[in-house]
């Protein structure tokens, strides 16, 4: 596996969306970071407005406060339906988690998850952009996201992956959508796929 990717070296070249932020503190941790134009940033969640956590309520103030943009309702899996035609340089998705096993279509819930997402994320990335997606690493993981297999539904070649450390983003807590749990939690090893459009 490859080295860590450089998260606030691509913010800095600007133009990014973050989807299924969840309380959106991978957003808030590095829009802080220097020389990163938060101006064009947009943080997005799937949660409407009322059901924000507290969390996520207090992150969006301070996301707003530091010149980001912050949007709610919006379904990483259909783009265009909340962000119209807006293209953008990096489309980033930490730890996407369905919190269901049941299969969907034969496939993994979070398989057909980030399948579609690649899909309707390609049509929001300017020329030489990048989707960037972490998870957890490992086989089990790897099996129900098979990442190879959703690239290429969604036309892309096979990722890049690096290394992912959350410890390196202190105030970054990831939040399921379902409940206020972690996906990351009980894990000690993730990945980062990294999508060239």
């Amino acid at each position: 596996m490859a080295a860590k990717f450089d998260f606030t070296a691509r913010l800095r070249m600007g133009n990014v969306l973050f989807v299924g932020e969840g309380n959106l503190s991978f957003a808030l941790t590095i829009s802080g970071k220097p020389r990163v134009p938060t101006s064009s940033i947009l943080a997005t969640v799937y949660e409407a407005e009322e059901d924000l956590t507290d969390t996520a309520y207090d992150n969006a103030r301070k996301l707003l406060k530091l010149g980001c943009s912050v949007k709610t309702g919006v379904d990483a899996t259909r783009l265009s339906d909340t962000i119209g035609k807006r293209q953008f340089r990096t489309i980033i998705f930490q730890f996407p988690n369905v919190a269901s096993r049941d299969p969907r279509y034969g496939q993994n819930p979070n398989h057909v998850l980030v399948a579609r997402f690649l899909k309707s994320a390609r049509n929001h990335l300017k020329p030489g952009g990048l989707v960037i997606v972490s998870t957890v690493d490992s086989p089990f993981y790897e099996g129900a996201f098979k990442m190879d297999d959703a690239a290429r539904k969604a036309g892309f070649a096979a990722p890049d992956i690096y290394t992912f450390d959350p410890r390196e983003y202190p105030g970054y807590t990831h939040q399921n959508t379902a409940n206020e749990e972690s996906a990351a939690d009980g894990h000690t090893a993730f990945a980062t796929f990294v999508f060239s459009g």
